[in-house]
């Protein structure tokens, strides 16, 4: 996905769900998803107490082979955490039982097709044929947010480091799909 294309699935949060708890908790889901390149399983194992708004990190400590890494977040993103977790995540039913940062209207762990199911929500609230016609899963947002680091000339070791990978071999994916795209420009 293009950085516009992004910017359009966050402003589409705003219509992605009649309340407004449901909208902040889809807007944090795509944080977490883009903007920290979690994995599916990553985001529904996060628990609130893994986001560290004062080092501006979240831990993952249920990584890809029980790896934990700590992810940086920068403060745009920490403030649409905090506005679910302080505003719209206390509204769910009974959300003080459980620590996961992802709960349903149940009150009990998102688990990960609710997530896909959220992601389609928001896809559809586009309204952007081109955005649908691209059938987006939860892992092209990880593509994305780690196609768009290279863009910006960020070291290959640091988004290995951000989407924990163990090889580099697995991170230089991205510079194949990065000349791809620059080709389909030309």
């Amino acid at each position: 996905m293009t950085q516009d294309e992004i910017k359009e699935l966050f402003e589409a949060t705003e219509f992605s769900h009649t309340e407004s708890r449901f909208k902040l908790r889809n807007k944090a889901i795509l944080t977490v998803l883009y903007s920290c390149g979690l994995r599916r399983n990553e985001a529904v194992h996060l628990e609130i107490s893994d986001i560290y708004f004062d080092k501006e990190r979240v831990f993952v400590r249920k990584g890809k082979n029980y790896k934990e890494r700590f992810v940086p977040i920068n403060r745009k993103n920490a403030e649409i955490l905090e506005d679910y977790i302080f505003e719209a995540r206390p509204e769910f039913y009974q959300s003080n039982l459980s620590e996961a940062l992802f709960i349903n209207k149940n009150g009990t762990r998102m688990q990960g097709m609710s997530f896909a199911n959220r992601l389609k929500a928001i896809v559809e609230a586009t309204n952007n044929k081109n955005i649908t016609e691209k059938n987006i899963t939860l892992h092209i947002l990880r593509h994305s947010i780690a196609t768009h680091l290279l863009q910006k000339e960020v070291p290959l070791e640091s988004i290995k480091t951000f989407l924990g990978h163990s090889s580099l071999e697995s991170t230089q994916i991205y510079t194949h799909l990065l000349k791809t795209l620059e080709n389909e420009i030309l």
